[in-house]
């Protein structure tokens, strides 16, 4: 029997390793004279499905594509080419609107323009901005996100308990050396964030405590520029200028608690007459990890409807 690699030991929780390995497959995009590797599903098992709609998937803090691989690999079996962006590594979210773009740009080029986004967490900040600003996807899907990172609702939201502690503190160091690092768990503690329902609980701790916090693949420190531009990015337009169809999963013991779920609440009431929708989860902010099959039937039903 072939050996395991470390995300399908840790990050499959309903699904069979082989066969999401056997479909996986591998572009790669340049962004600012870089290159990066992009992880995909092709519709219908071919080798490039170019009249599939499209998925993006791009994910939060710390992580990398493989966490993604199972709903990736979910999302794909629904007729869809399934892309995973690579780790965000420490960028800053003016820095991570570019990257999606150029992602954005080499799926239109080499599959087609029928895109959809899911994002969670900073991945999902920084594409909640790119529809701000331009119209290269066509439908958006947001868990553990959006915001409006300048808005002060926004920032009484996440600013609580260990993250008002040492805000004072990063704000000083800024102004001496930005370029400085800080564990990304002095302000985002990953097993607070573990649902406490069961069955989810025992599944989430698995992903978490034996996957996230032991893999050499994970960011653990972020430079200071990247952490402040959650809160000193404005957005690219007002609000009312977003087009793109949206839906809000909204985990109900998510990400800062109940602070952050009445904000995207009221984010999304504040949304102009676009097609839009919001869910409420009852889970974490590792819901769409520990429940890959249902998450992957609710966004790919709303996609099904706008792309």
């Amino acid at each position: 029997m072939t050996k395991l690699t470390y995300w399908e030991n840790h990050y499959v929780v309903e699904t069979s390793t082989g066969e999401i390995e056997r479909n996986l497959k591998l572009t790669s995009f340049t962004s600012e004279g870089k290159n990066f590797e992009l992880i995909y599903f092709s519709a219908r098992g071919r080798e490039k499905d170019k009249g599939a709609p499209n998925i993006l998937i791009s994910q939060g803090s710390g992580g990398h594509a493989y966490v993604f691989a199972e709903l990736g690999y979910l999302m794909h079996l629904k007729e869809y080419n399934v892309f995973i962006m690579p780790k965000h590594g420490g960028h800053t979210i003016t820095e991570l609107v570019e990257r999606h773009r150029d992602a954005l740009m080499h799926i239109t080029r080499n599959f087609n323009e029928r895109i959809g986004v899911f994002a969670e967490g900073l991945g999902g900040f920084a594409v909640f901005y790119l529809a701000l600003a331009d119209n290269l996807f066509k439908s958006a899907v947001y868990q553990n996100s959006p915001g409006l990172l300048t808005e002060k609702k926004f920032q009484n939201a996440i600013i609580r308990g260990r993250r008002k502690a040492l805000m004072p503190f990063t704000r000083f160091i800024f102004r001496i050396s930005p370029r400085i690092k800080l564990p990304i768990s002095s302000y985002l503690d990953w097993k607070e964030l573990i649902d406490t329902k069961e069955p989810s609980r025992t599944i989430e701790s698995r992903l978490v405590v034996d996957g996230y916090l032991q893999d050499p693949d994970f960011d653990t420190w972020y430079p200071l520029s990247a952490i402040l531009s959650l809160l000193n990015t404005p957005p690219p337009q007002h609000l009312l200028k977003l087009h793109t169809p949206t839906m809000f999963m909204v985990a109900a013991r998510g990400f800062c608690g109940s602070a952050y779920a009445d904000y995207l609440k009221d984010l999304y009431d504040r949304l102009p007459p676009i097609k839009k929708k919001m869910i409420e989860i009852d889970g974490s902010v590792y819901w769409m990890l520990s429940h890959p099959t249902e998450a992957a039937e609710i966004i790919c039903e709303w996609f099904d409807k706008t792309l």
